[in-house]
């Protein structure tokens, strides 16, 4: 159930985001662009601090859930892996090593770049800029050719209701930019899933920080676990030891793929501090199940709220 809440709520994001870049016609809702300022590198960059203690509270909350439903980059990532699967249904991924070494040096790398003044170095490790190239530079100039053909073919019929429009590219530096973001990221998220997210974004390094902190994780029921590694293999973070039954919070997304796939009913996203072979029938059952169904109707209130304190 988790996982088709956040799937739901990832895509129409995903979609609204996505529609601010490609909106030529300002037929879009004004309101609906305070969404892009819940983004963690361009509300730092503009000091919007409501914006950067929103997403920091949601992650101390529920983990990263800024990644798997709010960060447009995360979500093509999880469009490209889904794509795959339709071709190679048995795909699996395994656990990997984390990389705290090369994570750290390319947040160190934007720290010194921000305070630096090297806004284009900043814009490149940006997920959200990254995306934005590519929305930009790539799938704009798409989106316009298919009005032009649907304004052709409605001028024809002689109804009048779309009109043409010029199809342009910013510049040559920009486009090849997008398509070697486009490329690169894309491959990744074919081959490993969400490794950029947890190797390379210096967004997700951050708030992969912060959610080894927050309230609810998902844990490892020990009573229940076989280690049959299902959860390992379906895990697109690749973050998860079922051997060891361990989880690697800096690196999850909170994607719920390893609680819908686990035949045990061993893996529960629950309050962290209930110990991990523990029922939460024994830790107030009642109020564990009122807070697990409330949990997205939380983060739905909060974005909602967030949009009238950004306006």
């Amino acid at each position: 159930m988790l996982k088709k809440i956040r799937v739901g709520l990832s895509l129409v994001i995903f979609s609204l985001i996505t529609i601010y870049f490609l909106d030529f016609a300002n037929l879009a809702p004004r309101q609906l662009h305070e969404l892009t300022k819940l983004q963690l590198i361009p509300a730092l960059l503009a000091l919007n601090l409501v914006a950067l203690l929103i997403i920091i509270g949601i992650t101390l909350l529920f983990g990263r859930i800024y990644c798997s439903s709010l960060c447009p980059m995360g979500i093509f990532q999880d469009i490209v892996s889904w794509v795959d699967r339709r071709f190679h249904r048995k795909k699996k991924y395994r656990a990997l090593k984390e990389r705290p070494l090369l994570r750290w040096s390319i947040v160190a790398i934007t720290i010194l770049a921000f305070f630096g003044g090297a806004s284009a170095v900043v814009s490149i490790l940006d997920p959200y800029s990254a995306y934005g190239r590519m929305a930009t530079n790539l799938f704009k100039p798409l989106y316009l050719e298919g009005n032009n053909l649907i304004a052709w073919i409605d001028n024809y019929l002689k109804h009048y209701r779309f009109y043409k429009v010029d199809v342009f590219f910013t510049s040559i530096a920009a486009v090849t930019l997008a398509s070697v973001t486009f490329l690169i990221i894309g491959f990744l998220a074919y081959k490993w899933g969400r490794v950029y997210c947890n190797t390379i974004c210096p967004v997700g390094t951050v708030l992969g920080f912060v959610s080894k902190f927050s309230l609810f994780k998902i844990r490892i029921d020990a009573s229940k676990c076989n280690s049959c590694s299902l959860c390992s293999l379906k895990c697109k973070s690749s973050c998860i030891d079922s051997a060891g039954q361990k989880i690697d919070y800096s690196r999850c997304v909170d994607c719920f793929n390893c609680l819908q796939v686990c035949n045990r009913k061993a893996m529960k996203y629950r309050l962290a501090f209930i110990p991990e072979n523990s029922s939460p029938v024994n830790v107030s059952e009642g109020e564990y199940k009122a807070t697990r169904r409330r949990f997205f109707g939380f983060l739905l209130a909060g974005i909602a709220g967030a949009q009238r304190l950004l306006a």
